[in-house]
């Protein structure tokens, strides 16, 4: 666990450049810093456990993700969507966290373009999944009636999706599940690149800078979470997800961001779209 710490403050950096185009102050400021300060003072023999929880409060969130989608200015597509009637198949906590983290993307993303029928479906799925994965404190009866209630405030519905990730997480990481948090957040970063790899034809002149900042962006953003996960490797389940992950890995680490090719975005999302039918099937 060496590098972990170095691993951390390169992610923190990271997730600023993941948020730029969607903010022009990083909202995560003050936790970069605080975890920046706090990692200065821990003793050499500190846990990985500790420092692991330390990663997880700070990676970019699905709701962030959806949001970047969204001032992409890529149109709302319904058919690119997780079903929810898919989600009585994820039967293992890693399989019903990666899918959490897809569903609360989608969830957002619906929110966001204004699609009240289709957040009271997936509200129903995200409360299924938190009770298999024993998160039932964090999203209770107040919270659906709360997304019911703001399905036409758009603020208000994105603060309380919010709020319950935050809840989700931190329930995870403060029992030592840490790894499914790490789930959830991949399962949403796949299910949002999915989305917009979807919507980018690399085949199109118009869509020539968008693909571009896409790769370029999200090649950064990977290469942190990539880090951090290979700290983390002892772990089987984390091992696991980069085994999965690996070929993506390869394909983003390949990346020329001075002359990002049609060819290499198109392999991109091949990959892209391999891993999201491998979480969600």
């Amino acid at each position: 666990m060496r590098n972990l710490r170095l691993s951390i403050i390169l992610l923190t950096c990271g997730i600023c450049v993941l948020l730029s185009p969607s903010c022009s102050t990083c909202s995560r400021q003050q936790t970069v810093e605080d975890i920046t300060i706090d990692l200065a003072d821990l003793a050499i023999d500190s846990t990985y456990i500790n420092l692991a929880r330390k990663v997880f409060y700070a990676l970019p969130t699905p709701i962030e993700l959806a949001m970047l989608i969204k001032n992409m200015g890529i149109v709302y597509q319904p058919a690119l969507l997780n079903d929810p009637a898919h989600a009585p198949k994820y039967l293992t906590n890693q399989k019903m966290a990666l899918n959490f983290g897809a569903y609360i993307t989608d969830l957002t993303y619906a929110g966001l373009f204004e699609q009240s029928q289709t957040i009271l479906r997936y509200r129903s799925v995200i409360r299924q999944l938190t009770e298999g994965l024993g998160l039932q404190a964090a999203i209770d009866r107040n919270t659906l009636q709360q997304l019911e209630a703001n399905i036409n405030d758009k603020d208000a519905l994105l603060r309380i999706i919010s709020d319950t990730y935050a809840s989700c997480t931190a329930s995870l990481t403060e029992n030592d599940r840490y790894y499914l948090t790490l789930a959830m957040f991949i399962g949403g970063w796949v299910e949002g690149m999915y989305i917009a790899t979807s919507l980018t034809d690399e085949k199109q002149p118009s869509d020539e800078n968008r693909m571009k900042q896409l790769a370029i962006d999200q090649k950064l953003t990977f290469e942190m979470i990539w880090q951090v996960m290979s700290d983390l490797k002892e772990i089987p389940e984390v091992a696991a997800m980069m085994n999965e992950l690996s070929e993506l890995a390869q394909l983003l680490d390949s990346i020329d961001v001075d002359n990002v090719t049609p060819e290499a975005y198109a392999n991109i999302k091949e990959q892209i779209r391999a891993q999201r039918q491998m979480i969600t099937n």
